[in-house]
């Protein structure tokens, strides 16, 4: 009942490293090593109470960049009837090992899908929405938002904050042990361009592969102004996933839509 179209998506840029990979290729397999300090259980009973605050129908579910499955899994295993997209098949191979019971799984730019029925809630994390690196990428991926929404749908997603970069990120280096090697992580930020590149190293048994990722910093502003230009309409804005309102610390800005 899903359609898709796939492709060579702008919202991701593969490394200029001669060997270089895309992003999500090399590090798919570890990715979870990597976050292994994430509270990936409190994060999903925060988009559960997002979903029972402002979803009045809450009986299908889509996430949008669902990388590992993590929280598929988790609404599956609350009964409820979820669906993942992500452009990365590497990841995805992983999040197959997580797709049972009520949760499905499938290939797509994020930019440009069309969904063959209206979900109840739809949501994208992990600021996903900071990979676009144009406007016009966010406009698309809102409009195609919009089309797989009904009267009563929400859409909920965060965008990670310029003070978060300066704060974690920017001239930063962090190291996970895996075994057999490690996986180095550095980060450097262009104000001007207001672009953070993060460059992951792989080695593994004396061998090393790279990939580069870039995700580009928006102002709450400039993504309200997206939404509106795309149909959208603001119901509320939060902050570092919690309900209030965002502060000038924030990390992570969390915004929940309906159709406009």
């Amino acid at each position: 009942m899903i359609f898709f179209r796939t492709g060579t998506s702008p919202n991701v840029r593969p490394s200029q490293d001669a060997a270089g990979m895309e992003p999500y290729t090399v590090i798919a397999p570890y990715y979870d090593t990597i976050l292994r300090h994430v509270d990936y259980q409190e994060w999903y009973e925060y988009l559960v109470a997002v979903m029972e605050r402002h979803a009045a129908r809450r009986e299908s579910i889509l996430e949008l960049g669902c990388g590992t499955g993590r929280f598929g899994a988790k609404f599956s295993g609350d009964g409820y009837t979820v669906y993942g997209a992500d452009r990365s098949l590497d990841m995805l191979r992983v999040a197959r090992e997580r797709a049972f019971m009520n949760f499905r799984i499938f290939c797509a730019d994020i930019t440009a899908f069309r969904l063959a029925k209206p979900f109840d809630f739809i949501f994208s994390v992990h600021d996903t929405v900071n990979y676009l690196l144009e406007y016009s990428d966010i406009v698309n991926m809102f409009r195609c938002v919009r089309d797989a929404m009904h009267g009563e749908s929400v859409f909920m997603f965060d965008v990670t904050t310029e003070y978060n970069i300066y704060r974690n990120f920017d001239g930063q280096t962090s190291k996970s042990l895996i075994r057999n090697g490690s996986i180095e992580w550095g980060n450097r930020y262009d104000a001007g361009k207001k672009l953070i590149t993060s460059t992951l190293r792989l080695t593994r048994n004396g061998e090393s592969s790279v990939e580069e990722h870039v995700q580009r910093i928006y102002e709450a502003d400039e993504i309200r102004g997206l939404l509106a230009e795309s149909g959208l309409a603001v119901r509320e804005v939060y902050g570092d996933y919690t309900f209030q309102p965002p502060r000038e610390d924030t990390i992570m800005v969390n915004f929940v839509t309906e159709r406009g």
